[in-house]
């Protein structure tokens, strides 16, 4: 007995007390494809339930060779998309992934993003986590509409 609550004990120093149910990812949809357009974007909301700040680094899904992240900047008049290293999203806090800031870059399709189809998208965290979601494609005006508040 006591070897086994020794055992436990050294195990609970080696188990992150975060976990990728503490995430919770709602209404998360991929743009259909533009026309001539490589690449695909993924928006939603990413919610941390948990007391630590939590850092998505990137993902993966089978219509694209990679998942990363990007924010739009403005310089001067123009604005641009450039990848970043992670997002944080912040302890007991979400944040929202959105054309025209933060979103998800589907890099190099291997086929167009048609509306009604859905991908299974793992989104990977820096404490190792991951989180798989269905994800539907949807048109941009469509969506859209329905997210004006």
């Amino acid at each position: 007995m006591r070897k086994l609550m020794l055992t436990a004990l050294i195990l609970s120093f080696f188990v992150s007390p975060i976990f990728a149910a503490d995430i919770e990812v709602e209404g998360l949809w991929l743009r259909e494809t533009i026309p001539g357009q490589p690449h695909g974007a993924g928006f939603g909301k990413l919610r941390n339930n948990t007391e630590f700040d939590m850092f998505l680094i990137g993902g993966s899904i089978s219509v694209a060779e990679d998942v990363e992240i990007h924010q739009h900047v403005i310089e001067g008049e123009q604005m641009r998309m450039e990848q970043i290293e992670a997002l944080m999203v912040p302890a007991q806090a979400h944040v929202r992934l959105q054309p025209g800031g933060y979103h998800v870059m589907l890099m190099n399709l291997k086929q167009p993003l048609v509306t009604g189809d859905v991908y299974d998208l793992t989104l990977i965290f820096s404490d190792g986590s991951t989180v798989v979601v269905p994800v539907p494609v949807q048109s941009l005006v469509q969506n859209h509409s329905h997210h004006n508040h």
